[in-house]
């Protein structure tokens, strides 16, 4: 009997619990104040990713919006600085209107600071008056040296935690004493054996899936992971094939840009879209094994990839595996591994027995987009005709 093929533990990290319920924890580092384009609150950096960079917020200069400038407004960092530098002086970066339609800065635009260090009188010269409602981003430079400071800005160190609890797989197997002996004396095999380890194999299988899919459910599809099979006018199919590791390097970009921190290291994909990847120079396929399900195929531009019946035809996730919890797109936690309880047999020449596992599955450096789960780990594409 031949039992399916398991990839899992080369999917997601396996992290035993202690406990029927337990935590992932972790520090957030987060911005404790408003500072020009830093809005309190936002990502500095945790351990999924590394939030974007403002290159102003320790420094003197900042990039402020104001709505309300056709009067007086105020600015939050402050005194600003009014001295004879050009660059340094207040401008206007831009105007918009409350529909986001762009208004020209006139030549002669004006920022004039008061006595007081921070109240602005915004004028945009001869160029369209300024609205109430208009939004109007300012950059300046305050005296970010002189004491006492009104304000400093603030790095925030926040726990977070994301829960695990423990769910239960469970199957039996039943076989009567006279099966079980025909087996034995006509075709010699131990029929509670293969029963047994069909039963574990099942359950390891519909684990395996579970996995898979959760990988495929939380990969998002981007509009530039798309590819033709169709030859251009011209072009070898051994060159146009050749040009699919462009959506390869297309995932890592997605990958770094959502994280700023990993590279892809595997592929799932469908098992039409292998003959494509046996056109490309960087291809290495496996040794011919026993196949059974899901399959290691190869590796491809140190991508190791592997076929899977439970992804659409000519779809494709790549994604990251790491050594931990953080560098990985999912965690697989047992509780309580796949175990028997005690082989019963009753009067009637009836035989039972029962697997159980207990473990929880996750998904980790996740976002929420349009409603849906995904994760920063998992880039989808697919192939058309």
């Amino acid at each position: 009997m031949a039992l399916p093929n398991l990839i899992a533990n080369d999917l997601v990290i396996v992290s035993p619990m202690s406990s029927m319920s337990g935590f992932i924890t972790y520090v957030q580092y987060t911005a404790g104040t408003n500072k020009g384009q830093t809005r309190q609150g936002d990502v500095f950096n945790d351990p999924f990713k590394l939030g974007n960079v403002d290159v102003n917020y320790t420094a003197a200069r900042v990039v402020e919006n104001f709505t309300g400038a056709n009067s007086a407004v105020v600015a939050s960092w402050y005194p600003v600085y009014t001295g004879a530098d050009v660059a340094s002086k207040p401008q206007i970066v831009s105007i918009t209107t409350s529909g986001g339609v762009a208004v020209p800065v006139a030549d002669d635009a004006s920022i004039t600071v008061a006595d007081d260090g921070k109240t602005l009188t915004i004028s945009n010269g001869t160029g369209t008056a300024i609205n109430a409602t208009d939004t109007v981003k300012v950059k300046y430079v305050y005296d970010n040296v002189v004491i006492p400071q009104n304000d400093l800005p603030i790095v925030n160190a926040e726990m977070k935690s994301i829960s695990l609890v423990a769910k239960a797989r469970r199957v039996a197997i039943y076989y009567s004493q006279i099966a079980a002996f025909q087996a034995k004396q006509d075709y010699g095999f131990s029929l509670g054996d293969q029963l047994a380890e069909k039963a574990v194999g099942q359950l390891s299988y519909e684990i395996d899936t579970e996995i898979t899919d959760l990988l495929i459910d939380h990969a998002e599809t981007y509009s530039d992971m798309v590819w033709s099979k169709t030859l251009p006018v011209g072009v070898s199919k051994s060159e146009h094939y050749e040009g699919f590791t462009e959506i390869v390097e297309l995932a890592r970009m997605h990958v770094y840009n959502q994280t700023k921190r990993f590279a892809p290291n595997y592929m799932l994909i469908a098992s039409d879209v292998l003959p494509i990847l046996t056109f490309i120079k960087g291809f290495t396929p496996a040794p011919a094994g026993q196949v059974n399900g899901p399959y290691f195929a190869g590796t491809l531009n140190a991508l190791k990839v592997f076929v899977t019946p439970n992804i659409a035809p000519g779809h494709f996730v790549i994604g990251v595996n790491g050594s931990d919890m953080m560098s990985s797109a999912a965690v697989y936690a047992p509780y309580m591994a796949i175990v028997p309880t005690q082989l019963l047999q009753y009067a009637d020449g009836g035989t039972s027995q029962g697997w159980s596992t207990l473990y929880d599955l996750k998904a980790l450096n996740t976002y929420v987009k349009d409603g849906h789960e995904y994760s920063n780990l998992l880039v989808q594409g697919y192939i058309t005709a």
